[in-house]
């Protein structure tokens, strides 16, 4: 695995342990954040943040989940 993945992987995990992330983040709250938000954005284009969320859904490290409108990511919790 190529180290820009490696870092888009361990920037989604720190986003999704902040506690504003508790009941998960959508897609989109990895690279759009809002004025209120204390975490940072993940650091890539959204085929790579998307490459990456596949990847830690593949190893079991996040799991997704359905919203209302779009899947919600969370860390899975051991």
């Amino acid at each position: 695995m190529n180290k820009k993945m490696q870092d888009i992987k361990n920037q989604i995990v720190k986003a999704l342990n902040h506690p504003e992330a508790q009941d998960g983040l959508y897609f989109r709250n990895f690279f759009h954040l809002h004025e209120s938000d204390e975490r940072a954005a993940v650091d890539g284009n959204q085929v790579d943040i998307l490459d990456a969320l596949r990847e830690l859904l593949d190893e079991g490290k996040i799991a997704m989940s359905s919203g209302d409108e779009e899947p919600i990511f969370s860390l899975v919790r051991k």
